[in-house]
This record gives structure tokens, C-alpha cells and sequence, in this order.
């Protein structure tokens, strides 16, 4: 069996009060899972993911899984939600036990949790990851807010030299951002995603990201911010000729840059 799923872009974390949006990106994930002799696993955090779905149904069964992926890690484009909900979503399905939607998203929030890939249990990140498009969400119920297709537009994607952990934010004191993150989810709610997603990661913004996101501005992007804490700098376009252009001085220019789009595509098995 190959889950695919795909990446994403933050909208709104869901560090500072607990709502938490996300939009889907072309960037796919391919998780094969097989029944085997033996657990196999690519890295501990798979790993964890397996033994707390495999414990909480009581399941015997040994896997090997193997993962294709397009999703650069620790750059806030989602891979750990992409992996977490495969596993689990593929085991479920492997397995023939049916559950809806939502209550697949709740288990692999609380694996998010369990594999210390999330703080907040990614509820919004998961959301996009299974239904593809936008997902507003509140990460405290894990419940959906609203959700809805978005036009896929073209994007460029720039990448730091250092990853960030989301695990690693797990002491940091956001108190003092509330009544900012206020306004931007009055933006969100009026249906300003765009600006929010830049908001969002100014927030979180050290300043090095401001070159590219100048740069993609002055190249041709409608939008460009941090994709929540980073560090990958996103950069919308508004026609495939734009990004196209803006791609080429970029890549002249030294920056590390792929080229994707919104997406609403579904998880899907193959």
C-alpha cells in the first residue's frame, strides 16, 4: 500500500492561542507500508507513530515502511504532519478499521503529539494534509472551523541554511504577541489568507529572511512572507510565466529556491 499526501504552508500557527491555519502545497509525500516478518521503520518518530496506533488498537502486525518524499524536513512545510498522518491513515486502512474523517485526524493529533513532532498537535497542519486545500481550525477541540478549496496559484519556495524544530519551541513565551495575533485572525475570519500567512510569519522572522522576500517582490510576487516559523520563504505568483521569471533571477542569484503551487488534492491510497 502508498499513501500519498501532500505539504503545506502555515497560515496561522497555533502556538499563541490555540487556532491554527494551513493551505496545501503541490509538494507529495509517498509512505509505502507493508506487513513484514519485521518492523522496519526510517527514523524514530515513524516508529513511535506505528507503536501508538499499533497499541491503541492492539494490533500484532509488523511493518516496513519507506518514504518518497518531495517536502524538504524541519523548514515548516509540514512533513511531520504529512508523515504522521500517512502512518496512521495506511495502518487504519491495512488493518479494515473504518472511522470518518475527523476522528482520523484526532488519533494523528495525538500522535503528533506522542512521535514529538507537535506541540500543539497540529490539527490544522493534518487538516490540509487529508483534505488538501484551506483549513482553519482550532488545535485545543481539534475541530474544524471552516475549510474550502483555494485557487491554485504558482509559488516559489526558499530554504535557510538551518532547520527548525517544532519540538524545540516548546518553552518559548508568546504571550506577548496575543493582541497582534488577534488582528490577524480578524484578517483570516474576513477572508484574508495571503496576508495573514504574511503576518503569521513575521512574527517569527530573525530578519534573514528579508533579502528573498524583498527579492520575490521585486521579481514579481504578489505575496511572500515565512512560512510560520520557518524557514522556508514562500513567494505567490499570480501566472506560470511571473514565477517563471522571478525563478530564474533567484536561482542567479544564489538563493535556494523549488517552484510548486496551491493545491486540493485528498490523501489518497494507490
Amino acid at each position: 500500500m502508498i499513501v500519498k499526501t501532500n505539504g503545506g504552508l502555515s497560515v496561522l500557527s497555533a502556538f499563541i492561542n490555540g487556532y491554527g491555519a494551513a493551505v496545501s502545497i503541490n509538494l507529495p509525500m509517498y509512505t509505502e507500508i507493508n506487513q513484514n516478518e519485521f518492523d522496519i521503520f526510517p527514523t524514530a518518530e515513524v516508529a513511535d507513530t506505528v507503536n501508538f496506533i499499533r497499541s491503541m488498537f492492539t494490533l500484532p502486525d509488523k511493518y516496513s515502511i519507506n518514504i518518497r518524499s518531495q517536502i524538504p524536513m524541519g523548514m515548516g512545510l509540514k512533513s511531520s504532519s504529512a508523515m504522521t498522518l500517512s502512518v496512521i491513515y495506511g495502518i487504519l486502512k491495512m488493518n479494515g478499521i473504518d472511522m470518518d474523517s475527523e476522528d482520523i485526524l484526532k488519533i494523528a493529533s495525538k500522535a503528533s503529539v506522542h512521535n514529538n513532532t507537535s506541540i500543539t498537535g497540529a490539527f490544522d497542519d493534518l487538516s490540509i494534509a487529508y483534505y488538501g486545500g484551506f483549513c482553519f481550525t482550532d488545535n485545543v477541540r481539534n475541530s474544524i472551523i471552516s475549510r474550502h478549496k483555494i485557487e491554485e496559484k504558482y509559488i516559489i519556495l526558499e530554504f535557510g541554511n538551518k532547520k527548525t524544530e517544532t519540538y524545540g519551541m516548546k518553552n518559548m513565551d508568546f504571550s506577548g504577541y496575543k493582541n497582534f495575533y488577534g488582528r490577524i485572525l480578524k484578517l483570516l475570519k474576513d477572508g484574508y489568507i495571503y496576508e495573514s500567512m504574511m503576518l503569521n510569519g513575521h512574527i517569527f522572522s530573525d530578519g534573514s529572511d528579508i533579502p528573498v522576500i524583498n527579492h520575490m517582490l521585486e521579481t514579481g510576487a504578489v505575496y511572500a512572507g515565512r512560512s510560520g516559523k520557518g524557514p522556508a520563504v514562500f513567494g505567490v505568483y499570480e501566472t506560470e510565466s511571473s514565477m517563471e521569471s522571478s525563478f530564474k533571477e533567484l536561482i542567479s542569484d544564489g538563493f535556494h529556491v523549488i517552484k510548486s503551487r496551491f493545491n486540493n488534492t485528498e490523501i489518497n491510497i494507490s
